[in-house]
């Protein structure tokens, strides 16, 4: 499960923003609520958008021995397409990525080496069923699950609301089946197991009825990954965290990713731009 998050975290490093006002946030008791409102209130105060165009992302990141930044650009035409450049610190284009609905495509300009899969790649390799939907969602602020990155509108699970600080909290608990990769850690620690416990959580922002943070734990191993939205902004008329930050945590480590977006843009034509070398080296 630990090589899952890690994979999640690698291929999801990379998202939005453009000039903003910072929305303040004053502190209010949360009123109750039902689990019915609270989900029709995040439905109704969903991101609406056709494109994103965040032209200049900083990236942080940090495994708790070292700390390296990078500087990103992203691009997204919803459902059709998601765009990444990632350049080091002297502008050297080092990743380029493109995810579409049905493949993946990555090329190392430095290293001269590209890869192309569709997404059967993640369950086969590391026993977790990623989507492009699943990136779509995480990368534009949308509450999904995180088992499956089903939306509200097609959930068939129930979850159980309490609050927390200043949010509402949406978790659910559930002993789910363990995939093979993880059946092996158990092997090697002589514990028989075909199931573990999994609990998510999805932190609501009152104010604007957006997630604030999705986690999901494996009770037993102490693993999990996290996604927090931080520093709401008004970008033009649209509402978008300038800040995420993704946490892979464990026993013994913890990697976290952190960008900060200046430029964002939606609505705007965007394009995927992408072309493989003939001297470039297939790695996948």
């Amino acid at each position: 499960m630990r090589s899952s998050f890690v994979v999640l975290l690698l291929f999801v490093c990379l998202v939005s923003c453009r000039s903003a006002k910072t929305v303040v946030k004053e502190k209010v008791e949360l009123p109750n609520v039902t689990e019915g409102r609270l989900f029709k209130n995040v439905v109704d105060s969903a991101l609406d958008f056709n494109t994103l165009y965040a032209k200049k992302i900083d990236l942080t990141l940090r495994d708790g021995k070292k700390e390296n930044t990078l500087k990103a650009m992203l691009r997204i035409q919803r459902d059709s397409f998601i765009w990444v450049s990632v350049t080091a610190p002297l502008g050297i284009e080092v990743a380029r990525v493109l995810f579409t609905p049905d493949s993946i495509k990555f090329i190392s300009p430095r290293e001269k080496e590209y890869f192309l899969s569709d997404y059967s790649y993640f369950s086969d390799k590391f026993d977790v069923d990623l989507t492009f939907d699943c990136f779509q969602k995480i990368l534009s602020n949308h509450f999904f699950d995180f088992t499956s990155c089903t939306s509200l509108v097609d959930r068939n699970k129930r979850y159980k609301l309490d609050k927390s600080g200043d949010d509402y909290v949406l978790y659910s608990l559930e002993e789910k089946a363990i995939g093979r990769k993880l059946k092996r850690l158990y092997k090697k620690k002589r514990k028989n197991k075909e199931f573990t416990l999994v609990l998510q959580k999805v932190h609501i922002n009152p104010e604007n009825f957006r997630p604030n943070l999705i986690s999901i734990e494996d009770l037993e191993e102490k693993i999990g990954v996290s996604v927090n939205y931080e520093r709401f902004n008004r970008f033009g008329e649209r509402l978008f965290p300038s800040r995420l930050i993704f946490k892979l945590f464990s026993k013994t480590d913890d990697i976290e990713v952190t960008m900060d977006f200046s430029r964002l843009e939606f609505d705007v034509d965007v394009s995927p731009s992408f072309k493989i070398s003939s001297k470039y080296k297939r790695i996948y």
